[in-house]
């Protein structure tokens, strides 16, 4: 075969590889007819049997015959997910050392398929290797529960863009998700809330578990359980208030409660308590018993101390241990569960912060979250740690698309500038993290996923000068089409060059035309109110969390203004309120409510004759159980 680089034929290849191109031949997707692999890798061959029906419009049946029209080789010398695929007119060839290569491969010719034009794949040669061991999503099932069911749905499209982690967030002070032999009330009580009974009594059995570890496996992805400690432990100490410092009695609630709760700073477990050491040990052996991961994570992150500082045995063992600050009573419990889980013959993840005193020990790994990363990816180097990056700008992927774009992602480069050969070698990769508070659907999942994790998936697959922002804006058009074909929801972004939002200055940002600006309503640190009337639709005002009802946002003119239109420009993507009061105000400063039309995060009032305006309020009824931005607010004269 005769192989040149055609570089308008990449442009067609989703992701971007290394290829070689035969322009004279092209695979019919209609020959696509059966599939042959290695007797080991039968449950991968299974798993994208499945997924690629849909994708090819006919049925993709197994095969033992070497004729086959996808033919799958083990040759061993291959390492890892390494993988070379060979199209021609009679059919696919893949050779790969293991069946998460096979895999990735399979993967990138559902990619191909569905950017085919004409129904036909171009004749090609591929030979692709990751450039990260651990491309990941975290989805946080303790804030709210997935069922196994939507999460092989995320595990299906995880499998098509080449992730191979998917981290479980499953314990938090929301909930209690993973069902214990050992200690069955957990989770009873830890998912049970008296005062919103529909969404309670919701976790996993051990069987739904290793029915969900053994899907994932056949998509080449690796399980990565987390329990949350000693924090976020509303939820366990609310079946064992024992393992708290003071005793008592303990409430779990579900995020959507909002009414008055009880010691809600009360959310960490004792760590000078001998009986919370076997309670963990027992957490240890159910979960290296269900999850074959290396990697377990127990969390560590937002760990407050003034509860410790109380009690009596936390009080002796900071004197007893000689210890200088309450957090090191953290760094105890750190190095204490470590050891416990190196001894089932596993690694422990935790978040960043089990690394600020340099409790860690050289065999943990860090799960790098706070701002940039840069500084705790420095430290983490300088003690030969290795990591895993997933700092909240840009891989928060419960902020909206306004602060972390598509574009944004796409751009991120993962390793500090000043690593050196040596230092790289400790970066594991990196992961999305989709925190649950305010994302309440299986729908929601999906938008606020995709398609930024089709841009992640990019950047940890890829060498830098792989990657070209024109051509991943180019694949979108076939993203779009495997989309529509898994029945998966994608979000749109009105601004795609966006290179996400975030101020640098605390310098207040200039008005569009003289005016005032006031709210009760609580804003992100140097995301001024200003940001939304700027007369810039990329910048936007932003609350840190939910708003309480009543709260309200006013623009005042000074000088009146004759209006035929009003619009108010939220976050298309999530952090956008369901029911808003407009109201306008004219030379007497009282407020009258007009006419509005919600959708899709745009608010529209439009009037049949001009209005003489001075001021424009807007008021939410009830509480928004989301983030809220404000992009623009918008007169209009004509």
């Amino acid at each position: 075969m005769r192989y040149s680089i055609c570089i308008l034929t990449i442009l067609l290849l989703w992701p971007f590889p290394v290829v070689g191109i035969d322009t004279q031949n092209e695979l019919a997707i209609r020959q696509i007819k059966t599939i042959q692999a290695p007797y080991d890798w039968r449950t991968t061959t299974e798993f994208w049997q499945e997924v690629m029906t849909p994708l090819i419009k006919q049925p993709l049946t197994l095969s033992t015959e070497s004729t086959a029209s996808i033919r799958l080789r083990q040759v061993k010398t291959l390492t890892n997910e390494t993988y070379q695929m060979e199209i021609t007119r009679k059919g696919v060839t893949i050779q790969a050392g293991t069946k998460e290569g096979a895999s990735r491969a399979l993967a990138h010719l559902a990619q191909l398929i569905a950017a085919a034009d004409e129904q036909k794949i171009p004749c090609t040669y591929i030979k692709e290797t990751p450039r990260f061991v651990y491309r990941g999503l975290m989805i946080d099932c303790s804030r709210h529960f997935w069922s196994i069911n939507e999460l092989k749905r995320d595990i299906r499209m995880m499998a098509l863009f080449r992730f191979n982690r998917l981290h479980l967030h499953l314990t938090d002070n929301q909930g209690w998700r993973f069902y214990m032999k050992t200690h069955p009330e957990v989770a009873l009580k830890g998912t049970h809330y008296e005062e919103v009974p529909e969404l309670s009594d919701r976790y996993y059995s051990r069987e739904e578990l290793i029915d969900l570890v053994n899907y994932a496996a056949a998509a080449g992805i690796d399980i990565i359980p987390e329990i949350d400690l000693p924090g976020h432990c509303q939820a366990l100490l609310t079946a064992r208030p024992e393992l708290s410092c003071h005793g008592g009695t303990f409430q779990v609630y579900p995020e959507e409660y909002e009414g008055v709760r009880t010691r809600p700073g009360e959310n960490m477990i004792c760590v000078s308590n001998p009986d919370t050491y076997v309670f963990i040990n027992d957490i240890i052996d159910e979960l290296t018993a269900i999850f074959p991961s290396k990697l377990i994570h127990l969390g560590g992150d937002e760990v407050a101390t003034h509860i410790w500082e109380r009690c009596p045995r936390c009080q002796a063992l900071y004197a007893r241990e000689k210890m200088t600050s309450w957090h090191e009573l953290q760094d105890y419990f750190t190095q204490r569960v470590s050891q416990m889980v190196r001894s089932k013959g596993r690694l422990m993840i935790g978040w960043d912060e089990i690394n600020d005193r340099q409790a860690a020990s050289q065999k943990d790994v860090i799960m790098i979250w706070q701002a940039d990363g840069r500084k705790q990816q420095r430290m983490a180097t300088e003690r030969g740690l290795q990591m895993i990056l997933s700092p909240k700008d840009p891989c928060y992927f419960d902020f909206g698309y306004s602060r972390n774009s598509t574009r944004r992602v796409y751009e991120w480069e993962p390793l500090d500038k000043t690593l050196n050969g040596c230092d790289i070698g400790y970066v594991l990769g990196g992961q999305a993290n989709l925190w649950t508070e305010f994302v309440t659907t299986q729908e929601e999942v999906e938008r606020m996923l995709w398609p930024r994790a089709c841009a992640l998936a990019e950047v940890l697959w890829y060498q830098p000068e792989q990657k070209s922002w024109e051509c991943f804006k180019k694949k979108l058009a076939s993203i779009k089409k495997l989309f529509g074909w898994t029945d998966t929801d994608f979000t749109e972004e009105s601004h795609l060059d966006n290179l996400g939002f975030v101020p640098t200055e605390e310098a207040i940002p200039s008005l569009k035309e003289a005016a005032d600006i006031t709210t009760d309503i609580e804003g992100i640190r140097y995301y001024h109110k200003e940001y939304a009337f700027d007369g810039d639709e990329t910048t936007f005002f932003a609350t840190p969390y939910s708003v309480p009802a009543g709260s309200s946002f006013t623009v005042t003119l000074k000088d009146l203004k004759t209006v035929k239109y009003i619009q108010i420009l939220f976050d298309a993507s999530k952090e956008y309120p369901d029911m808003v009061e407009l109201l306008i105000s004219k030379r007497d400063g009282l407020f009258v409510p007009v006419p509005s039309s919600l959708k899709d995060g745009i608010l529209t009032a439009s009037f049949n004759q001009p209005q003489e305006v001075k001021a424009v309020k807007f008021t939410l009824p009830k509480s928004m159980m989301a983030r809220l931005s404000i992009k623009e607010i918008s007169f209009i004269s004509y």
